[in-house]
């Protein structure tokens, strides 16, 4: 025997030892007696496998299943048998293409179940010297002929029979599907040449191609028939019958809007599986033809929400020059799994988890531990990377081929519309006024023909009795699952290998899943994708193997989807195609945090009008309120709302490089203390009622539930961080100026686990800056110190120490930068950011002010109004102003790198009485009064958020209005002027210069009543908040 053919280790079995398929059965199996049916043909292989090692012999081919084939020819050796003695003239050329697809299969997932271990085995052997060969590529050749004899494979077995339980079961999979595969298309040829394969009579297929989808139910898979005259055809081994249903609705609509409707795949359903015409993929002939791809996919987008469709990603479309096919409608009728929140039932996740959303055609990223990937039908595209870090052999086929984990490339789909060479790709984005435009056109005939669609044997109704299929994990989850499973230590026996796949039974946030946990199991250890099924009229669930689950879900499908529709008015649609309008957006770069150079020529802005009951305010600070009223309502239009809670859904970036649409969460940046805050400051401010009930709904239970989280783990409080404004010294501040704006003993109750996550998160923090490290701690400690929370002022003392002897960022901003330092320090900035990195600053530390460059970077976050919040003299803020006074106003109003952040600055210097009287303000105000409020989004959708949204939007214009009379959330300030209180114990030598901790403290009681009583309004006159104001989305 070859050296490599046995472990040191292993002890060779002897007469009276126990079979070696008995450590792999099951009880069941145990209890019957006997070798179990997945044992013969591997019995069979070992019987006829070898004495020797094979002669060398070229590799089959460069695949995985190639570079293992020696080991593996006697199993597939085996099922060639066994496939001649159970198919039916299996010598016809249609049995050998049959067979022939497979067999590639089946080596396939042989070598795939296989690897792990045998290549471990060829590193063992090179590491012992056993390997004679001269290079790298003979010696792994070696080792694996060493490894096909009967007594390496014997041996091999007996330390992992699970991987004879794998290879068997595959193989008795492999030869069952292939023989039913047959015997369908022999049954049904003469139909198929009359329907899908119209024409002449198709001879034998030249090439049978399986596992074009996931292994469900005993290995069985798509598979693609292809035939000598370049026809081809599609087996499914399941129902098409909910897919002929889906065809019929797309010819009721076609009926009604033909310019709208999508093509259907042509059928031929069978009793338990069915044939589907092959759909090839096909440039547009111009512009045009690519605009009316995109008002079908929004009609067709439509469609799918009505009959709550998930999992329609970019596998199951096929751009057909201006048809968008959806190629697999399995997953129909769909129930919805919100997920589960720290602070309790999200309204907000509700209505994002009931969207079009769901469907997964829009745009969205799939997030892991390394990164992004948009799988959906609209936005995927070739040149992406696997978001987690897979599985991948490094230098293969060679004795030092090893498993690494990396991104692997993802190489593109059918899915996206094409242009003939020299034309670009389309995009998306440059096409969303098309797709939306087919979205309302359809969800308004939708709603319009709801009694039709829903009258009994209506197109809806029909789906009732169909099966459709219940994803309750996505399928990469399994997969991953089943690739862990092959490690060696899996493999040594049934309980092992349950053990590598506990994951199924551990707690996920997903209650129901428990339900479903041994039934996935069960086909998991058979090496199948679990598949789970249902019809629309049920809340019964059944497994592949037909157990019934019944009452699993909570509602029919049909019910639910029936329920739905019934709310698609005005109101829902605006929701939704806001949805549509945001997904789309976020296949646009994020553009980078640089303010707008305001380059366009300036207009000319007639003088305003002061409001008729305003007599002796400023004119622009009557009209900044009103349009902050505006935000406001807006604001309340948007919002979700469920049982006693508020949020909004919004546009987030992810990394600083992309955006995702998500629920707001609880970060002060763009999640909903944000946009808490702004409401609370403007019911404050104007006495309006619905405004803080708004902003109490938003915060009063997620807020103290999430900070009791944080506090009771902090692992969870490190992990978040300690920052102003993404971490938890925003939550903090957010926490202690709420329960002060709005009176609310549940958030005063929370300010101590705000302290002590805020110290949690703070501990080992590294970053000193403002948005994510201490400066940003210190700001939030100090908030709590001004609230009166106890041990706040000695965890800002710890702070402001670790903050004076930390090393300043490189970069010279606000957010990122020294700035953000200088800022908690209450210290003039040290040093000016250069044109060349952040853009220009002057006046600091003393230096004389001068005007800014035109290309310079004005903006707030990293730029030069950030800059002079640190305690600028009063010339870099005249300059400032000039600068101000010779741009037009840019295309984002927010403040973090937009237009009301580059006023910052100024608000303070109006010592509370209005807006600086500039004209460049009142441009600023006519342009957002004729534009509507601009976000810092792509293409300026509208989100809820602070920095890039219409919180900080209103907050901005508030600040406009009342100048330090609403204190600065930009600047994380707290006090009723604008500043933080001293502490006990403040140190003038370490807080010294214009800062805000050398300002004057005003009592509450100095405020005017306006902005201390509200009116008697009360939460039935709030404006309705379920949706946006027109179905325009916004």
């Amino acid at each position: 025997m070859h050296p490599v053919a046995a472990e040191p280790t292993a002890r060779r079995p002897t007469r009276g030892d126990p079979p070696w398929w008995l450590p792999a059965s099951d009880d069941g199996e145990r209890a019957a007696g006997g070798p179990p049916r997945w044992a013969a043909p591997v019995e069979r292989a070992l019987a006829a496998a070898p004495a020797g090692p094979p002669a060398p012999a070229p590799r089959p081919a460069a695949d995985l299943a190639g570079l293992l084939a020696p080991p593996l020819a006697p199993l597939l050796a085996a099922a060639d048998a066994a496939f001649a003695a159970a198919a039916p003239a299996a010598r016809e050329a249609d049995a050998r293409a049959v067979w022939a697809g497979a067999r590639g299969w089946l080596a396939a997932q042989l070598a795939t179940a296989a690897a792990r271990t045998l290549v471990g085995r060829v590193r063992e052997a090179r590491a012992a010297g056993e390997l004679t060969a001269a290079t790298p590529g003979e010696r792994f050749d070696e080792a694996l002929r060493a490894l096909a004899t009967r007594p390496a494979l014997t041996e091999l077995l007996g330390r992992y029979p699970v991987l004879g339980r794998l290879w068997g079961g595959r193989c008795l999979a492999a030869v069952d599907a292939a023989v039913e595969l047959l015997g369908r298309w022999r049954a049904d040829r003469a139909a198929l040449a009359a329907t899908l394969l119209a024409g002449a009579a198709p001879g034998a297929p030249a090439r049978v191609r399986l596992g074009l989808g996931d292994p469900h139910a005993g290995g069985r898979t798509v598979a693609l028939l292809e035939f000598a005259d370049g026809r081809r055809l599609v087996y499914k081994p399941r129902p098409l019958a909910a897919h002929a249903r889906w065809n019929a609705l797309l010819e009721w609509f076609a009926r009604r809007r033909p310019d709208l409707a999508p093509r259907a795949v042509a059928l031929l359903p069978r009793e338990g599986y069915g044939w589907a015409g092959f759909v090839a993929q096909a440039p547009c002939a111009d512009e045009a033809e690519v605009a009316a791809f995109y008002a079908r996919t929004g009609a067709q987008l439509a469609l799918l929400h009505a009959v709550r469709a998930v999992d329609i990603h970019a596998e199951n479309v096929i751009a057909s020059g201006g048809h968008p096919v959806v190629v697999d409608v399995e997953t129909l009728f769909h129930p919805s799994a919100p997920p589960s929140t720290d602070g309790g039932p999200d309204p907000a996740a509700d209505a994002l988890a009931e969207s079009a959303h769901r469907t997964a055609v829009l745009p969205q990223p799939l997030l892991g531990e390394a990164g992004a990937i948009d799988s959906s039908a609209v936005g995927a595209h070739a040149g992406q990377r696997t978001p987690g870090l897979l599985p991948a052999w490094e230098e293969p086929g060679t004795d030092r081929m090893r498993l690494v984990r990396r991104r692997l490339p993802w190489p593109g789909g059918p899915n996206r519309p094409t242009l003939p060479p020299p034309y670009a790709p389309p995009v998306p984005a440059d096409h969303a006024g098309a797709l939306r435009e087919g979205f309302r056109a359809a969800h308004r005939l939708l709603a319009a023909h709801l009694d039709e669609l829903t009258a009994e044997g209506g197109p809806l109704t029909r789906f009732a009795a169909e099966r459709t299929r219940l994803v309750v994990r996505p399928s990469q989850e399994y997969a991953d699952l089943l690739a862990e499973a092959t490690e060696p230590g899996a493999l040594r026996d049934l309980p092992a290998r349950c053990r590598a796949l506990a994951a199924l039974h551990e707690e996920t946030g997903r209650p129901r899943l428990a339900a479903f946990a041994d039934h996935e199991l069960a086909e998991l250890l058979d090496g199948d994708i679990p598949l789970l099924t249902t019809a629309p009229g049920s809340s019964d669930v059944r497994t592949a193997a037909g157990h019934s689950l019944p009452g699993a879900l909570a509602d029919p499908g049909l019910a639910a989807a029936v329920a739905a529709l019934r709310g698609w008015d005005e109101a829902e649609r605006g929701f939704q195609d806001w949805v549509v309008r945001a997904s789309l957006a976020t296949t646009r770069p994020f553009a980078g945090h640089r303010a707008d150079p305001g380059t366009r020529p300036v207009p000319r802005v007639p003088p305003p009008v002061p409001p008729g009951d305003a007599v002796g305010v400023p004119p622009e600070a009557g009209w900044a309120s009103a349009l902050a009223e505006n935000v406001g309502d807006r604001l309340l239009a948007l919002a979700r709302t469920g049982g006693t809670r508020v949020n909004w859904v919004g546009l987030h970036l992810l990394g600083e490089r992309r955006w995702f649409l998500h629920p707001q969460g609880a970060a002060l940046a763009d999640g909903y203390p944000g946009t808490a805050l702004f409401l609370a400051e403007l019911g404050r401010a104007t006495g309006r009622g619905r405004y803080l009930t708004a902003a109490a709904e938003a915060v009063t239970h997620p807020l103290p539930a999430t900070l009791r989280l944080l506090a009771a783990h902090p692992e969870l409080a490190d992990a978040v961080g300690p920052g102003g404004f993404h971490g938890v010294g925003g939550l903090a501040y957010a926490t202690a100026r709420l329960a002060r704006l709005l009176g609310s003993e549940e958030l005063t109750a929370a300010l101590p686990d705000a302290l002590t996550a805020l110290a949690s998160a703070s501990a080992g923090a590294a970053s000193a800056d403002l948005a994510d490290g201490l400066a940003g701690a210190l700001l939030g400690a100090e908030a709590l110190g001004a609230s009166g929370t106890p041990g706040a002022d000695a965890l800002a003392d710890r702070l402001t120490a670790r903050l004076e002897r930390a090393t300043p960022p490189a970069a010279t901003g606000l957010l990122w930068g020294s700035a953000g330092i200088d800022l908690a320090l209450g210290r003039p900035a040290a040093a000016a950011p250069s044109a060349a990195d952040l853009g220009w600053c002057a006046g600091h530390a003393g230096r004389p002010a001068a005007a800014a460059p035109a290309a310079a970077d004005l903006g707030w976050c990293a730029g030069h109004a950030g800059t002079l919040l640190t305690g600028a003299p009063a010339a870099a803020l005249a300059a400032h102003r000039e600068r101000l006074a010779a741009r037009a106003p840019g295309p984002d109003h927010s403040p973090c790198h937009g237009e009301l952040g580059l006023w910052e600055p100024l608000m303070e210097d109006t010592g509370g009485q209005g807006p600086p009287a500039h004209p460049a303000v009142s441009r600023l105000l006519h342009d957002i009064e004729r534009e509507g409020p601009r976000c810092g989004t792509p293409d300026g959708v509208p989100t809820p958020g602070l920095l890039n949204g219409l919180a900080g939007v209103g907050h901005g214009l508030l600040r406009l209005a009342l100048g330090s009379r609403v204190p600065s959330v930009l600047g994380l300030r707290t006090g009723s002027d604008g500043s933080a209180p001293h502490r006990a114990g403040d140190r003038p030598e370490t807080r010294r210069g214009t800062g805000r901790h050398d300002r004057a403290t005003k009592t509450p009681a100095t405020r005017t009543p306006k902005t201390e009583t509200p009116t008697t309004e009360t939460p039935a006159t709030r404006t309705p908040r379920t949706g946006t104001p027109t179905a325009e989305g916004a």
